[in-house]
């Protein structure tokens, strides 16, 4: 019962969206069910007429469709004549080269949208009063002029239709008319910054039009492979392990014209024999789509008004790479084009940080597109999994390693970028997807429920950690994930929990018989594999996971009450009914949840119903700050709007 009003908690948080969106997130009419389907690990037939759900249908194409321009600015046109709305405009970044923190700085200048048309104004940026980065001097920088711009926009009939943004580079020309140019639309960011090789690291960024791609890095110049496309990514080598460099990156279109980023100053992973790391980590920053506001609380699908705080604090705070562990976006969407969007505009909030710094993800139960059947409580991983699945789109948007476990059954979603891990400095990190090939009917249907982790993963995490284990470089592993292995708020009833149900498991298709056949282990008896795996090594100082939206940190030892499964289902009906300690937890480990990226909070009314206590609890939205230094591994949850430390553990290492 518990289970089914968690679900119908859901059902009613995302229909509520839907009115709050105006009309922009809603369920269509059936899609065409002629798919090649017979391969697929789940059924496909027989789960009611096919629906579409959307967060918004604005796409990326028509968020960036500039069609010309004049004396005052950018033409832009949207392809939709019903929506008005306000166009608002920043240097990008904004007094460039002054900082090495980019971010936009909106002038006081607006203009109308009117028929899904406007102009972007950018004539007021060469008068004294608003020329921060000296564009009718020549500039002080050499990157190309860009400004961002930001809409928000109504629909006719309908109402609010979203805040969206994007940024156009251009030049003046000598009659005075500003003309387009080639423009760098996402990145660049710098990534695959690990001790794992500190001699190389990747610098990627993508552009609107096809173009080739290079970047002057130090004295050096490195030319893109596979030129022109809009997707680049450059691999810088030969580097000495922690020492800083320069770099920018520049594109040039087919007809010549060329787009030049801000020049930044980046610095190569550290040896492993380095003993002073510093990292964050924080999740949960999706939107609740417009149930806590609008504006930049539920921005292209997540709140940018926390997310930008966070990453300035982490920044500030010397956090040398960042670790973000899933529900980024509002996702649960039957559009690719338009999880992608939404990951466009998270990338967005990094971009002050990724531009200098790594920023390592996971998936949550929000990354999905999906194939939704009958209502919403129909949903299943969007097939072909190869393109459309949740973690095909995460791996194309995202920038992370591609070490982790090859997928036992082909026919179901990659682990590619969304399972991995890597060593920085003394910190080993391993992260890992407890919502892979997620469905809310696997019993019915096929797939996997919140929670579960499948054996081809579970094995890969137990072989990494038993490596650290042996490896001497190693001082410290943290492992992350999203959804709890120890819940303690609203997700006791899910999670790697479910409310002590090990009947939850995954199900998938025997391609014979086509039947549905459920996994050999359920959700209790992961859980208790994963963490005795976890609890074994002498190493893991801490497990962080989301989803619950709050910050809170549990010791999970050989004396805490988990429960046992057989032992704990003593009437036999594959529930535990009481509650033991597992004695093969033979080291304590912290189980740390910290998803105050942004999501909508949630207080404390659930704690009572898990058999494990809280050590600390707060809802105030931030990240965790965790320095790794001297053999100890001390950390401070950062949070609320001062930047206040609300917790911390001096040594995470200590209990061991």
């Amino acid at each position: 019962m518990n289970r089914k009003i968690f679900f119908f908690k859901v059902l009613a948080v995302v229909f509520g969206a839907i009115i709050y969106l105006g009309g922009n997130a809603y369920a269509r009419q059936a899609l065409s069910e002629n798919i090649n389907v017979n391969d697929l690990p789940v059924l496909s037939q027989g789960l009611g007429k096919q629906i579409s759900y959307l967060y918004t249908d604005m796409t990326f194409d028509r968020l960036h469709n500039i069609v010309g321009g004049n004396k005052d600015g950018l033409v832009i046109d949207l392809k939709n004549p019903n929506l008005s709305g306000k166009i608002y405009v920043s240097q990008h970044p904004f007094e460039a080269g002054d900082s090495k923190y980019d971010y936009d700085y909106f002038a006081d200048k607006n203009a109308d949208i009117s028929k899904g048309r406007g102009v972007i104004p950018i004539s007021h940026f060469y008068t004294k009063k608003f020329d921060a980065n000296s564009w009718a001097s020549g500039g002080v920088s050499t990157a190309t002029p860009t400004v961002a711009y930001r809409l928000e926009l109504s629909e006719s009939g309908k109402g609010r239709y979203g805040t969206f943004g994007g940024v156009v580079s251009f030049r003046k020309t000598k009659e005075g008319v500003f003309e387009k140019l080639p423009t760098i639309v996402d990145g660049p960011y710098v990534t695959m910054i690990t001790s794992d090789d500190p001699s190389v690291m990747e610098i990627v960024w993508e552009t609107d039009e096809p173009c080739s791609g290079e970047v002057r890095f130090g004295r050096k110049k490195y030319i893109q492979e596979n030129a022109p496309g809009k997707k680049h990514s450059v691999k810088i080598t030969n580097l000495r392990p922690g020492t800083k460099y320069v770099y920018y990156v520049r594109s040039v279109a087919r007809d010549g014209k060329e787009v030049v980023s801000n020049t930044y100053e980046t610095r190569s992973a550290p040896a492993k024999s380095k003993d002073d790391v510093v990292f964050a980590f924080s999740s949960d920053s999706r939107s609740s789509g417009g149930g806590s506001g609008f504006g930049e609380r539920d921005y292209m699908g997540y709140n940018l008004n926390v997310l930008k705080q966070i990453m300035s604090g982490a920044y500030s705070r010397g956090a040398e790479f960042l670790l973000f562990g899933g529900d980024l976006v509002m996702g649960m969407t039957t559009s690719t084009e338009d999880l992608k969007l939404q990951y466009k505009g998270w990338k967005q909030a990094m971009a002050g940080f990724w531009r200098t710094r790594p920023v390592y993800s996971g998936m949550g139960n929000h990354e999905f597109g999906w194939n939704m059947f009958g209502d919403f409580m129909g949903a299943m991983d969007k097939w072909p999994y190869d393109t459309d699945s949740g973690e095909a789109v995460f791996a194309e948007e995202m920038y992370n390693p591609k070490n982790g476990p090859a997928v036992s059954d082909p026919r179901r979603p990659t682990y590619k970028e969304n399972v991995y891990s890597f060593q920085y400095g003394p910190a080993l990190i391993i992260s890992f997807n407890n919502t892979y090939w997620h469905s809310y009917k696997p019993t019915k249907a096929g797939g996997s429920p919140t929670g579960y982790i499948m054996e081809d993963q579970l094995k890969w995490i137990e072989d990494t950690i038993s490596k650290a284990e042996n490896d001497s470089t190693v001082k410290a592993v943290f492992v992350f994930g999203h959804s709890p292995v120890f819940p303690s708020m609203k997700h006791v009833v899910a999670s790697m929990f479910h409310g002590g149900n090990n009947k939850i498991r995954a199900f998938s298709k025997n391609s014979r018989t086509g039947r549905l056949e459920p996994e050999k282990t359920g959700v209790i008896e992961v859980r208790n594999r994963f963490w005795k795996a976890v609890s074994q090594s002498s190493k893991v100082a801490a497990v962080f996971t989301g989803d619950e939206h709050a910050y809170h940190r549990t010791l999970i030892d050989k004396n805490t009450p988990v429960g046992l499964y057989p032992e704990d289902d003593t009437n036999g009906d594959g529930t535990l009914d009481r509650y033991s300690p597992n004695p093969d937890f033979s080291h304590g480990v912290w189980h740390i949840t910290c998803g105050g990226g942004g999501a909508p909070y949630v207080a404390n009314v659930e704690s009572d119903k898990a058999p494990w206590k809280l050590s600390r609890i707060t809802s105030h939205y931030g990240y965790l700050l965790i320095r790794v230094s001297g053999g100890k591994a001390t950390l401070e949850y950062i949070g609320g709007p001062a930047g206040e430390v609300l917790d911390k553990v001096d040594d995470l290492m200590s209990i061991k």
